[in-house]
């Protein structure tokens, strides 16, 4: 360029001369990871100086709780039983603000009288009088037949007395032991009796009353009909999809009103009714179409912990040689149950420690069954001959878990394209502990889903797991980090005469197996900040420019002086991870170079 000067006395002269500004486009300007260092930190954690999308929720039946508020949803997948149910949800921490549970999550019996406030009030067993009563949980007792087993007073259970509230105790000499071992028998009282084969609409029999004639008012959301009491949300009311219009034993909550078939959609109309199980006053999606597989629950709160529940109704058998049993509303030091429940409205909860059923088996490994192989009656466990599948992690054959609709199902797009590969499918517990009823299971290709299944049968029955299946859906959020400019200088184009022209970056976010189908996409800008007179402001919607870069390790330069800016940063976002592919970064190096805005 060329400059004239001229001095004091008049004289001018006229130079040539190259301008350049000091460039170093290999120099690094992005300092060392941390989290304060980022203007945006989404949906990543930074561990060992790496960013890392962590992994989606996914809690176990046992304990579901959610670090952070979480949006869920369930979609029903698949019922194979011929039992009706319903299923629900409760909050932990409501159940101890009422005083069923203590601080460590175990079930509480305040007044002494050897069974647990939270089954006494599921069935309103408590007396009306006396040092163990306790509050109906409902508007309007029924029943006010009471009993006396082993000193104590209770009140007989309305879910399991005929429209007439005829006595159904029985001290019983020779029940067979429901404890894991010979079976032999043994002296304990029974209370309560089996519906008939079947009960007409207007039989009051087998109820408390309430929202829903046989399921329990506590668990019921609260309203009128339960006195307010309820302290559950029902997210499906009936899990029949069949070809019949009818439920067993006429026993379920709402009538069937469906005859397709499996379709995958329960058989009555789920909109109708909001995610606490209350009918809506306007049905949104009238009739029953695919929108009624899934119930959206709304944002969970985090922290708060969820137990599903599954309300069955089926005739009551106990035949502990084949794994069914009565409920145990109380046990002996030594483990007998002292009082079976007969009834057909059970109650099975995730958090297995509440259940009441005994495991007449005793095992640790309750179920053992090969994932992505389908279900079939004619095999038969533990042999798995002759229609499982062979696992060479397990060295044998095994009975597959899920029948093939299920499993064909779950690949439809409405499930997430959820392919289970093959491998062990297990659940297991502890000796001497009640029956766990619940089988969770993460999906390994498609994160934020995974399945949680049922076995509906008291003491376990045929242990497939597979009686209701729902698929959990949480939305996963894809990560996203973007640094701060990583200019020092406060400036514009227009103060300085000068903008970014070329941006390089060289990054490493490793090389993991199965990663390179959801690769990290990078940008750069050179607007991401707005500054004037010395003073910036972040830009919330810079010019990005994509860069074309390989999985692993790689660099770009990318020419950016068509968006004048003096302001560089980069941002990269992150697939959610899978069971296969964590994306990481393990360092990024970002350079830039300067020319004259107008040359």
């Amino acid at each position: 360029m060329q400059a004239t000067v001229t001095n004091g006395l008049g004289l001018s002269s006229t130079a040539a001369f190259d301008l350049r500004v000091l460039q170093d486009l290999g120099k690094n300007r992005q300092p060392a990871f941390t989290a304060e260092g980022f203007e945006q930190f989404d949906s990543v954690t930074l561990v060992d100086g790496r960013i890392t999308v962590p992994d989606p929720a996914r809690p176990p039946s046992e304990s579901i709780v959610f670090p952070e508020d979480q949006q869920l949803s369930v979609m029903f997948v698949q019922k194979d039983s011929i039992a009706s149910h319903a299923v629900g949800y409760l909050y932990v921490d409501d159940l101890q603000r009422k005083g069923y549970v203590n601080a460590v999550g175990e079930l509480v019996d305040a007044n002494a009288n050897g069974i647990a406030d939270l089954h006494e009030d599921l069935y309103n067993l408590a007396p009306t009088t006396g040092p163990q009563a306790r509050p109906y949980i409902g508007a309007a007792r029924r029943c006010t037949r009471s009993f006396t087993s082993r000193g104590f007073l209770f009140n007989q259970p309305e879910l399991a007395l005929d429209a007439n509230c005829a006595n159904t105790f029985a001290s019983v000499a020779d029940l067979p032991d429901a404890r894991p071992g010979n079976h032999f028998p043994v002296s304990t009282d029974v209370i309560g009796r089996d519906a008939p084969p079947t009960l007409t609409t207007s039989n009051p029999g087998f109820s408390d009353g309430g929202l829903f004639a046989r399921i329990p008012n506590l668990l019921e959301p609260a309203a009128p009909a339960n006195g307010d009491k309820g302290l559950g949300q029902l997210v499906f009311l009936l899990t029949d999809d069949d070809w019949e219009r009818t439920t067993h034993r006429n026993l379920g909550a709402v009538p069937d009103a469906d005859t397709y078939g499996l379709d995958g959609i329960p058989d009555y109309d789920v909109s109708a009714y909001d995610a606490r199980g209350l009918r809506r006053s306007t049905n949104p999606d009238p009739g029953l179409t695919l929108a009624d597989r899934r119930v959206d629950l709304g944002r969970i709160q985090g922290g708060r912990e969820l137990v599903f529940f599954l309300v069955v109704n089926i005739e009551a058998i106990h035949d502990p040689e084949n794994s069914l049993v009565h409920p145990c509303l109380r046990k002996a030091l030594n483990g007998q149950c002292t009082l079976h429940l007969r009834s057909p409205v059970s109650v099975f909860f995730s958090k297995s420690k509440w259940n009441l059923d005994q495991d007449p088996e005793g095992q640790r490994q309750v179920m053992a069954r090969a994932n992505g192989c389908a279900y079939s009656d004619a095999c038969h466990p533990p042999a798995g001959q002759p229609y499982g599948c062979y696992l060479p992690s397990q060295g044998r054959r095994l009975c597959g878990w899920l029948p093939e609709e299920a499993l064909e199902r779950l690949l439809e797009p409405d499930y997430g394209n959820n392919h289970f590969p093959n491998g062990l499918i297990e659940v297991t517990t502890e000796p001497g502990a009640p029956m766990p009823h619940v089988l969770s299971h993460p999906s390994l290709v498609t994160p934020g889903r995974w399945i949680i299944a049922f076995e509906d049968l008291n003491g376990g029955g045929d242990r497939d797991y597979n009686d209701v299946v729902l698929q959990l859906v949480s939305p996963v959020s894809t990560g996203v980090v973007r640094s701060p400019s990583l200019a020092a200088r406060p400036s514009s184009p227009e103060e300085t005469g000068c903008t970014v022209s070329r941006m390089r970056l060289r990054k490493d976010d490793g090389s993991f197996p199965g990663c390179d189908t959801a690769p990290i996409q990078y940008a750069v800008a050179t607007d991401c900040r707005v500054c004037w007179g010395g003073a910036c402001l972040p830009n919330p919607t810079p010019t990005w420019h994509p860069l074309t870069l390989r999985h692993g390790y790689d660099e770009a330069v990318i020419d950016v002086s068509g968006t004048p800016g003096t302001q560089p940063c980069w941002k990269a976002v992150l697939a959610p991870a899978n069971g296969f592919c964590t994306s990481s970064i393990l360092s990024v190096d970002v350079g830039y170079e300067y020319a004259p805005l107008n040359p």
